[in-house]
């Protein structure tokens, strides 16, 4: 009974350990299909269009001009790591978040078979996005290689493994104090020795006991066709197929690197890789209520591999499953309507999706000009997003303001959106 008692107790504290752990990638995934979930909300329509968005949190630039500082700041060495160390300090347990995302696209006609009524477009996506999280981590054998956004061979990888122990905080890891000439007293052949050379003086053990910056940013582009459909009288949905072009960096980033100036960007070995993606979504539809489920960005297949001596991809290809239901209800040229969902995506739990929410709006002339305010919420945020549309023109501004000061051990911070949409 005991042993039960102890192994329940065990489970729990992992169970709770994992809950409150950060992932600096499993972040990202969340904030991005929390926006995406507003523009879910937004259908683009049959239209030529072109639409421009942005969003960042509060202090980004406060953040981002403190780092470049502390990245120039001139002093001793001692002098240079300890205002890093004291930046890295102020933004402690904090993340940075921005998107930026371009699309557009242009319908191709409309035809049928028997019921079955089609809408194709031709539609491309772009959208560039990091998350950076400031936090004290511990450091292991493996997680070294964080530090250094390069692949670097097996061999070298092996023997800084194996020396792990002896590493001190602020040695460089391609020159620790233990061995200084690592890169070409370990037996490496000219190949290895010229990649451990190449990247002395960039990578420094770090500091557990202060924060560090945990960086992941993503370029994605997409081309394709999507079709909107419809069947008969109740059902709707969409089928899409596209190219998708990735290339990511996940690099934990300590104060010796911001002091001595190291570059953070993206390697000259990208891992760029593309494949065949698809979504699809079937709805239901009656009267003025509608419910549908979907999934979004499933791979189909791998049409280029990275480049064997860049890093792995960290995002992944972790398919999004969403079930939405919303009703529409109508009075001359108003209009509410409610809505209620989740989504689900590895690398968060169910209940981080979940949302409710409700748009109200006035319209005329075809829902061409008109105004619209939607209330939404979740288990981080309360969302407000005003909206105008004038013929042509589509503005929306969106305020994600955290409902609580921390989840889990992460300081949440008010992410602001806008949107610009013209369309023809």
């Amino acid at each position: 009974m005991n042993c039960l008692k102890l192994l329940a107790a065990a489970s729990l504290i992992a169970t709770i350990s994992n809950a409150f752990s950060y992932d600096v990638v499993d972040r990202y995934k969340l904030i991005d299909d929390k926006l995406k979930t507003e523009e879910m909300l937004e259908p683009i329509g049959h239209d030529f269009f072109l639409d421009v968005g942005a969003t960042a949190n509060k202090n980004l630039t406060s953040f981002i001009d403190d780092i470049q500082k502390a990245s120039k700041f001139e002093g001793t060495s001692q002098a240079k790591l300890t205002n890093a160390q004291t930046v890295l300090a102020k933004y402690d347990k904090t993340e940075q978040t921005v998107k930026v995302n371009l699309a557009l696209g242009f319908p191709i006609f409309r035809f049928s078979i028997g019921d079955l009524k089609i809408q194709p477009n031709v539609r491309v996506f772009a959208d560039v996005g990091a998350n950076i999280g400031i936090r004290s981590d511990k450091i292991t054998a493996d997680t070294i290689f964080d530090l250094i956004n390069i692949e670097l061979p097996a061999t070298l990888k092996t023997v800084i493994r194996g020396g792990f122990n002896s590493y001190v905080k602020g040695d460089d890891i391609l020159a620790p104090a233990s061995n200084p000439n690592l890169c070409t007293t370990s037996g490496f052949d000219i190949t290895v020795q010229t990649a451990c050379l190449d990247s002395k003086a960039k990578y420094f053990f770090p500091d557990t006991t202060v924060p560090d910056m945990f960086l992941f940013a993503k370029v994605d582009g997409r081309v394709g066709i999507y079709n909107d459909y419809t069947y008969g009288e109740h059902f709707f949905g969409n089928w899409n197929i596209y190219g998708l072009s990735r290339t990511d960096i996940f690099q934990r980033v300590n104060s010796s690197m911001i002091a001595n100036g190291t570059k953070i960007d993206l390697p000259k070995k990208k891992n760029t890789e593309m494949a065949l993606d698809t979504d699809f979504r079937v709805g239901y539809n009656n009267a003025n209520y509608r419910v549908f489920a979907s999934v979004e960005d499933m791979k189909l297949s791998k049409l280029k591999d990275r480049s064997s001596e860049s890093k792995a991809l960290s995002y992944g290809y972790d398919p999004l499953m969403r079930l939405h239901a919303e009703a529409v209800f109508r009075l001359s040229a108003l209009s509410l309507t409610p809505f209620v969902g989740f989504h689900k995506r590895a690398g968060y739990g169910f209940s981080d999706g979940m949302y409710a929410g409700a748009d109200a709006g006035a319209h005329v002339w075809g829902d061409r000009l008109g105004l619209q305010l939607r209330g939404m919420a979740d288990k981080q945020y309360i969302t407000l997003s005003p909206r105008l549309k004038l013929w042509l023109l589509q503005l929306e501004y969106s305020l994600k303001k955290p409902l609580k000061s921390m989840d889990g051990d992460v300081k949440l911070s008010a992410l602001h959106s806008i949107d610009l949409r013209l369309f023809f």
